[in-house]
């Protein structure tokens, strides 16, 4: 909304300029960049239970996948059903795919998709968030 009142003067300037600011060519130091997050490795899980204690892999247990293969019997294999990641030694039972952990067998139903074999296993580590179990 504009005074209808005129004014008879000169209006001075303030008494302070405007630092130039730096383009994106040219960050200045005082500029924090955002930090991005490390890349997540979708082929690395950690065990959450202890389901695998007998094969000397407690809680915390962290597993490389190979996403490439298909389990045979007797490897460790990790499965995707119903939303849940399962692991456990793959095994036949009747016919049909199971997961053998120490805690028993469980039945692979016709919704489940391997996510892959272990190939890896490191030590476990203390505090540290699970993931898989």
């Amino acid at each position: 909304m504009r005074s209808g009142r005129r004014v008879d003067g000169v209006q001075d300037h303030l008494p302070f300029d405007l630092a130039p600011t730096a383009g994106p060519s040219d960050p200045s130091p005082s500029v924090r960049r955002p930090r991005t997050p490390p890349p997540i490795d979708r082929n690395r899980f950690r065990l959450r239970n202890d389901a695998l204690a007998s094969h000397g892999w407690p809680a915390g247990t962290e597993l490389l996948v190979d996403p490439d293969r298909r389990p045979r019997r007797g490897q460790v294999a990790l499965v995707s059903e119903g939303g849940r990641l399962k692991i456990g030694v793959f095994d036949l039972q009747l016919g049909r795919g199971v997961l053998r952990t120490d805690r028993g067998s469980v039945w692979l139903g016709a919704s489940a998709r391997f996510v892959g074999v272990v190939t890896l296993v490191g030590a476990p580590f203390e505090g540290m968030p699970d993931v898989a179990g």
